[in-house]
């Protein structure tokens, strides 16, 4: 019954925005012309985790505003036509072999090297914020009202809408399979009217990439939160691009396939097309909260602070913006002034869970556990899925010494999350603290299965193997977490 509701919601969402958008307006730069994508719903994911779909749970249906997307992907002639070149920019891997010419698309360029692009385009053009499409705005575009794994429908027609990378051997090969990029719209449309949705260059989005959609949001905007179980003490900083491209094969190029990135590395098969929103207080106010996202990665928290709270001038009820505020706040001892921000939040609303999970985590901190604890224990009565929300009410146990009670939360939060090496840590630690050492074992190996480089890990397992008698293993441990312990003190401190 579920399922054939959803349906019947899918098939009214693609008659309501249907095949036909309105003609692409201008952009402005030579060749950079943009669709109107109309208002609706994406069932964004797959029904069940599989080989080459892992991270494509679980589903969500999405809410996507209007906006505006470049029918092509940036070229390398508006890319020189907007940044000179100079030591900025990479066009020197603009070749022969991968594509080169003002209407092949950019290639080799980092996402940061796009927000570069994005700054000047907002600087050239003040009627439009520019920025980079959402993971759920880019696939919501992309299908353009189908529901097949390619908006073209049967995979054999590929070669008509797709420039991907085919083996010989493959019964998709045809002779006319090229080498490299191809020109930008050379091939057909998507419904909507845009080119090279699928191959050509991967595209990068603007979303922090999460290993699963439980934290994507349902109103379409892009996921720029920490997806880390000890959100938000640790920040994921890597990207998402979208697509596949002339180096993937064909099954890389699905609608729903994603792809992560650090955001500063570059590649010949990425590039990059750009949405546009009109101006109002709402989308400004967004694009300094991400700014103020980007400068907490860098470290510089009292700028991220003054980006939240010009956010917060233009759009007072951005809830976020108060969370992250308050919680940044806090980190540098301006303790009221985080109070006063997380008491805002909670009188916005009193329902989001966020504002409760944030403020529980800072009493955490500060080793007021009993409120914490009853602050997570509202999390729970408000939203029972809240991502996160059993892990930090399992360590919140841990430290009242309610051990039974944080197995079983650090339990469900790895049902949650099983790939999580910090929740079996976390429970790992527990089991060892009371004497369960063959099952502290089997955590803390899950734990650095999923982490190889998780030094505290190895520390805890050489001593539980030390305890149990097993010295050759307890070494070996030993010596792996204080190769891991130097190497990291070396990267922080800058040491050769």
């Amino acid at each position: 019954m579920k399922l054939h509701v959803i349906f019947i919601v899918l098939l009214l969402t693609f008659a309501a925005s249907g095949s036909a958008t309105d003609a692409a307006s201008e952009g402005p730069l030579p060749g950079m012309h943009f669709v109107s994508i109309p208002a609706g719903e994406l069932l964004i994911g797959s029904e069940t985790s599989g080989i080459g779909s892992f991270d494509e749970v679980p589903q969500r249906l999405v809410q996507i505003d209007s906006f505006e997307i470049m029918s092509t992907e940036v070229t390398q002639g508006m890319w020189e036509e907007l940044i000179e070149n100079d030591n900025s920019s990479i066009p020197f891997l603009w070749t022969d072999l991968c594509g080169r010419g003002s209407d092949y698309p950019v290639y080799a360029v980092s996402w940061f090297d796009c927000r570069e692009f994005i700054n000047r385009m907002n600087e050239l053009d003040s009627t439009y914020i520019y920025r980079l499409p959402g993971e759920a705005e880019w696939e919501y575009a992309c299908r353009a009202g189908t529901d097949t794994d390619f908006f073209w429908g049967n995979p054999d027609q590929a070669d008509r809408y797709c420039c991907f990378r085919v083996d010989e051997l493959d019964p998709a090969y045809t002779a006319s399979q090229t080498y490299g990029t191809v020109e930008v719209a050379s091939l057909e449309a998507n419904p909507f009217g845009l080119f090279d949705m699928a191959g050509n260059v991967s595209e990068w989005c603007m979303d922090r990439y999460s290993s699963d959609y439980d934290y994507l949001p349902t109103d379409g905007t892009p996921f720029i939160y920490p997806c880390h179980d000890q959100w938000p003490y640790q920040m994921n900083t890597w990207s998402v691009h979208r697509g596949g491209s002339w180096l993937t094969n064909l099954s890389r190029c699905r609608s729903g396939s994603r792809n992560p990135q650090p955001p500063e590395i570059w590649d010949t098969s990425i590039g990059f097309r750009l949405v546009r929103v009109p101006v109002t207080s709402r989308n400004a106010a967004l694009m300094l909260f991400h700014e103020g996202i980007d400068s907490i990665d860098a470290n510089s928290n009292r700028e991220a602070i003054d980006l939240f709270t010009r956010a917060l001038e233009l759009d007072p009820t951005m809830i976020d913006a108060l969370l992250y505020r308050g919680f940044y706040r806090y980190g540098i001892g301006e303790i009221e002034e985080a109070q006063a921000d997380f008491d805002k939040a909670i009188e916005l609303d009193s329902e989001n869970a966020g504002s409760y999970q944030m403020l529980g985590v800072i009493l955490s901190d500060a080793e007021n556990d009993q409120q914490a604890l009853e602050l997570f224990n509202r999390v729970v009565e408000l939203d029972p899925n809240y991502p996160g929300i059993y892990f930090h009410r399992g360590i919140t146990h841990f430290f009242l010494r309610n051990i039974d009670a944080a197995i079983s939360d650090l339990t469900r939060a790895i049902e949650y999350n099983p790939g999580s090496p910090s929740a079996y840590y976390a429970r790992g630690t527990v089991y060892f603290l009371s004497k369960q050492h063959i099952r502290a074992l089997d955590d803390l190996s899950a734990a650095i299965d999923r982490n190889p480089e998780y030094a505290d890990a190895y520390l805890l397992r050489s001593y539980i193997h030390s305890e149990l008698g097993n010295a050759d293993e307890a070494r070996a441990d030993s010596i792996r977490a204080e190769e891991l312990e130097i190497d990291e003190w070396l990267h922080e401190t800058g040491s050769p």
